[in-house]
């Protein structure tokens, strides 16, 4: 099991290292932070291609919505979360499963403008970040392996995708 996480703001970093050892991506230039992203997914393959296994990637949900003057930061992320679907299907004869969780971009350490996005229908960052962790120890089971390549929007109803 490895949580892979790009860029969290130290409320969300310590959450997750509660479940287990989270693999945490410095977000930099963005062919960088793809790059990283990308050895990060080998790193796990290499260590589950035997057995198997679960990978959750934690992003910022401003990949999805877009951001002003964001635009390498935010083609990063959705590459990454690209880069994380073609794993799961690539990887998932091999009984890896890859999900992403998708989170409010506030809960990351590098700040983006958010405000074109929709208020949250449900508050509360402290109930946010739990139910972010409560997601991916989910995600994160072995008998779920039928669920992979999804992208999980954790944000209480900020960005709803069709």
């Amino acid at each position: 099991m490895t949580i892979i996480v790009l860029d969290p703001a130290p409320a969300l970093s310590m959450a997750l290292d509660e479940i287990g050892d989270a693999v945490v991506i410095t977000a930099v230039e963005a062919d960088e932070t793809m790059w990283r992203a990308l050895v990060a997914l080998q790193t796990a393959w290499r260590s589950m291609r035997l057995r198997g296994g679960r990978i959750v990637l934690v992003l910022s949900t401003v990949g999805m919505a877009g951001a002003a003057g964001a635009v390498p930061y935010t083609t990063a992320i959705e590459g990454i979360r690209a880069m994380a679907k073609s794993a799961a299907r690539q990887w998932g004869s091999a009984a890896i499963g890859v999900n992403i969780i998708a989170a409010p971009a506030r809960l990351f350490a590098t700040q983006v403008d958010a405000s074109h996005l929709t208020v949250a229908a449900v508050q509360g960052d402290e109930r946010l970040i739990q139910s972010i962790v409560e997601t991916a120890m989910f995600l994160l089971r072995p008998d779920i392996e039928h669920v992979t390549g999804e992208t999980i929007v954790v944000d209480g109803g900020s960005v709803m995708l069709p």
